[in-house]
């Protein structure tokens, strides 16, 4: 789908790379452009697939339900959404306040709001499997919905947006059915990836660009869409998601819904200069790392590879030679049965030959590492490329 721009919808845009997945069976699409709106700035993911099929992707193949761990999060994670709660919480005294956190996944942050007290909370996911979790591990009230698909007459108190906007094909509509929801001078708590600080926190090349994250918001530009959907932002704070071995930049966001007009268009030139500086930087160290693979590769006959995510789907068109690899394996029982390029994707239990096992997961090395020597109790040889940089 050739997209407007999904804030100020201009059809007049900069191309600046090209994301290839080289599938469409664990990818929702083979590939996409990524390009700079030359009206208001804004850089996101052009020729993808439409909001339906979206939907329809993380209702089935959702990530997002951590089912290799019983829908149970890390603790990294969970300190990370205790920030969140420690964020928003000052600016929601009433304990009562009905609140409603879309794209809730397993409900970790519900469940920690529960425990602050808040007591009339609603989670929205659109992965069933992930409400019947919010439900049955936290006893709080979910729906499976998407926000396009919901009918609701109910208004609230404060709705929350956390890791959400960067999925939206249809940004714009989206962010205005929230505002239509909430109550007169509701609130929105938005978190987003901060794409000026992209370049600030490489782990494996053009990771930001995934199969999910389809919009790149710098404070100027998630400005720029509050307003149009009138809201006025309370409070901004630039953060870091800390977890998997990883450092995410993000940006929390308080906005009040409000009767202000559209801001004028101002081009936010950051995003553009920005991720132009991300590419570069990738393109140097994706180089790097498949000279490296290919070394690897060369002195082994068949290997096993661990991880069929965003790194290893890029890899699949150039520097990983499927001629060596045997299968793939991972823990999303989402992707097992499938193929990718002809090669079966298992599970970890399903491992039966004494191939030596290629990681090409960054943020869970040492967890499978872990899980293949001490869950296993495999004796398979263990090869990685990735050099762990200190947090």
């Amino acid at each position: 789908m050739n997209r407007l721009c999904p804030i100020c919808t201009s059809g007049e845009k900069v191309f600046l790379y090209n994301q290839n997945f080289h599938n469409n069976v664990i990818a929702l699409m083979e590939k996409y452009d990524v390009v700079a709106c030359k009206i208001c700035g804004l850089v996101y993911a052009d020729n993808i697939p439409s909001q339906t099929e979206f939907n329809d992707y993380y209702a089935a193949i959702s990530r997002y339900e951590f089912t290799h761990n019983d829908g149970i999060v890390s603790k990294s994670y969970i300190n990370h959404t205790r920030g969140i709660v420690d964020f928003l919480a000052p600016h929601v005294s009433n304990k009562k306040a009905r609140i409603l956190d879309i794209g809730c996944s397993t409900g970790c942050l519900l469940s920690l709001l529960k425990e602050r007290g808040y007591t009339n909370l609603i989670g929205m996911d659109p992965s069933p499997s992930c409400v019947e979790t919010v439900k049955q591990r936290y006893g709080i009230e979910a729906i499976a919905s998407t926000i396009s698909a919901l009918e609701t007459t109910e208004h609230f108190d404060v709705i929350i947006l956390s890791a959400v906007l960067e999925h939206l094909v249809d940004l714009n509509s989206s962010t205005r059915k929230v505002a239509s929801m909430l109550k007169p001078d509701g609130l929105l708590f938005l978190e987003i990836p901060d794409a000026e600080r992209f370049f600030t926190h490489i782990f494996t090349p053009f990771q930001q660009f995934s199969i999910e994250h389809i919009n790149y918001f710098t404070q100027h530009s998630v400005a720029y869409l509050l307003s149009k959907c009138s809201f006025k932002i309370i409070e901004m704070r630039k953060g870091a998601n800390r977890g998997n071995q990883t450092i995410d930049p993000n940006l929390f966001i308080v906005s009040k819904k409000s009767k202000m007009s559209d801001i004028p268009i101002m081009r936010d030139n950051a995003g553009e200069i920005s991720i132009r500086k991300y590419i570069a930087q990738c393109s140097k160290i994706d180089w790097e790392m498949k000279h490296h693979l290919r070394e690897k590769l060369s002195k082994e006959d068949k290997v096993i590879v661990w991880g069929v995510g965003t790194n290893t789907q890029r890899l699949l068109g150039d520097g990983l030679e499927l001629s060596k690899v045997l299968y793939f394996v991972d823990s999303n029982i989402n992707y097992a049965g499938k193929k990718l390029h002809g090669l079966a994707v298992k599970l970890p239990g399903e491992i039966r030959e004494s191939n030596p096992i290629l990681i090409l997961t960054y943020s869970y090395q040492e967890e499978v590492i872990h899980q293949i020597r001490a869950n296993l109790k495999l004796g398979n040889e263990i090869l990685t490329i990735y050099k762990r940089a200190a947090l």
